[in-house]
């Protein structure tokens, strides 16, 4: 008799063993996930962030440089951003502004210019991809300042500038 009771704890211990095994296994699957998804979103926003940084930097130095070299002159650079976003020619800061969607909401990266912006431009949703932005200070006296996305299915933005009193 005492050979059963022995035998029957045995079983019921290692039944006891199996279940907290299953709940512990279920438990770390689960906190393991919360784990790896908020480092990925991380990592995926400190991309973007990266490469809308790199892009209003690269389009204010184009900015800059074409208003730099005078009437006639045209310059082109290419930003690469991996998720859809905005430009701005903000003429209230004198800036130009990149916003992009991250997982907490929305970020405004920004980068200052010498030209002095006349008028509010942008444009909105703009696809992922990789653009040809091409900055000019045209030669015609009529064209006026703003920012072009006419072209975005041939992944090309115009900007075109055009100082006060030119």
């Amino acid at each position: 008799m005492k050979y059963r009771e022995s035998e029957s704890r045995g079983q019921s211990a290692v039944e006891y063993l199996i279940i907290f095994s299953a709940a512990l296994a279920l438990f770390a699957s689960v906190t393991f996930t919360q784990m790896i998804n908020p480092s990925s979103d991380a990592a995926r926003d400190s991309l973007y962030l990266s490469q809308a940084r790199t892009a209003a930097d690269a389009i204010s130095g184009a900015i800059n440089i074409v208003y730099s070299n005078g009437r006639g002159a045209v310059k082109s650079t290419e930003v690469q951003i991996d998720r859809t976003w905005s430009v701005q020619l903000d003429n209230a800061k004198n800036v130009v502004r990149i916003t992009i969607g991250i997982s907490t909401g929305s970020e405004n990266l920004e980068h200052n210019l010498l030209y002095k912006v006349d008028n509010y431009h942008a444009i909105s949703n703009v696809p992922a991809g990789t653009y040809s932005v091409i900055v000019e200070w045209p030669e015609n006296a009529t064209t006026r300042e703003n920012i072009s996305g006419r072209a975005l299915d041939n992944k090309k933005i115009y900007i075109y500038i055009r100082p006060r009193g030119d």
